[in-house]
């Protein structure tokens, strides 16, 4: 039976700034790479808040309470300084499932009384959390539900194509890894516990393939790939870069965009918006967009949404909003 309902990165940030604005506790769910440390991350920029990151999983009970003093006869315990005193700012309990039984019991006052002992958090901080799923396979606990119900709501959070892919052209991930996942979506996010292999393919992993682009001699690639993604995803996206760098030039489809040749095989077209995607500007919009009303719709909408991506002036353009007014229900 279901017992939440999942949602996507955009929709997790909007609900725990909601969540924060009245200072209630809230708990993400989500497997290994899927980006949770992120988001609370981007939350609390966006908040402007100092955030304080808490690796539940490493702590020790005595670590919350602080370790035992006497003045003048009497045992105090000092909290650790990596709790705050003053101001305001997010307390970050991450991999608080994979914590010991022992810690999460250590946590439950500190969640819902804001105290731990003698400590109080100050009023201007809040409390998220995030953990791994005790399915992920990953060492997870099942948290008790003393602990659980400490938290105002629990989100679990889903991978989402079209937002990763605006992400990534917002943060230099080179073009060659979005064509790929707009072929293979599932290779996103594609966490098997049970699967061979050191690693996965899954956001994180895909933005840290993204900085050796173009750094690997080509016979290095495969096996650099295959270590970072497991083989099965390395072996297809090494294929996929084969077919990349084949592709006729764009400045050369730019120079004839009405007698350039338009690929067929899908894999090819993908690669071919991913390309196309990073080169429009307002000055070649003309020519750009007379190739891409060649292309089948569907990969027209995939050449647009990236391309509005890495240049949204082209919204405003005459060439836009001209298609915009032939092929508006593509976009929906």
């Amino acid at each position: 039976m279901e017992t939440s309902v999942s949602v996507k990165p955009s929709l997790a940030i909007a609900i725990l700034k909601s969540g924060l604005d009245v200072n209630v506790p809230m708990f993400l769910w989500g497997p290994p790479g899927i980006g949770k440390s992120q988001i609370v991350a981007q939350v609390a920029a966006d908040l402007d808040l100092p955030l304080i990151d808490v690796r539940a999983v490493l702590l020790d009970p005595v670590d919350l309470r602080g370790v035992p003093s006497v003045e003048n006869g009497t045992t105090r315990w000092n909290p650790p300084n990596f709790l705050p005193t003053e101001g305001e700012g997010l307390l970050f309990l991450d991999e608080l499932s994979q914590a010991p039984e022992s810690v999460q019991s250590s946590l439950l006052q500190l969640v819902l009384d804001r105290k731990l002992g003698e400590y109080s958090l100050p009023d201007g901080w809040r409390i998220l959390a995030a953990g791994n799923r005790v399915t992920d396979g990953t060492f997870s606990r099942k948290i008790s539900k003393a602990l659980g119900s400490r938290f105002a709501t629990h989100l679990e959070l889903a991978t989402d194509l079209d937002e990763w892919c605006a992400w990534a052209m917002n943060n230099d991930v080179p073009s060659e890894i979005i064509g790929f996942l707009r072929l293979r979506p599932d290779l996103l996010h594609h966490f098997d516990p049970k699967a061979q292999g050191n690693s996965f393919p899954c956001p994180r992993v895909w933005a840290s393939v993204g900085q050796f682009m173009g750094k690997l001699p080509l016979e290095a690639e495969l096996p650099f790939f295959a270590g970072a993604l497991g083989f099965g995803a390395a072996a297809e996206f090494t294929s996929f870069l084969h077919i990349y760098r084949d592709l006729p030039d764009i400045e050369s489809i730019m120079l004839d965009p009405d007698k350039s040749d338009v690929p067929e095989e899908p894999s090819v077209l993908y690669a071919l918006c991913g390309a196309m995607s990073r080169k429009i500007t307002e000055e070649n919009a003309s020519p750009a967009f007379r190739y891409m009303k060649r292309l089948p719709s569907e990969f027209q909408v995939v050449w647009l949404r990236d391309a509005l991506q890495a240049q949204p002036k082209l919204a405003t353009s005459k060439e836009f909003t001209k298609w915009a007014k032939e092929n508006g229900d593509l976009l929906l």
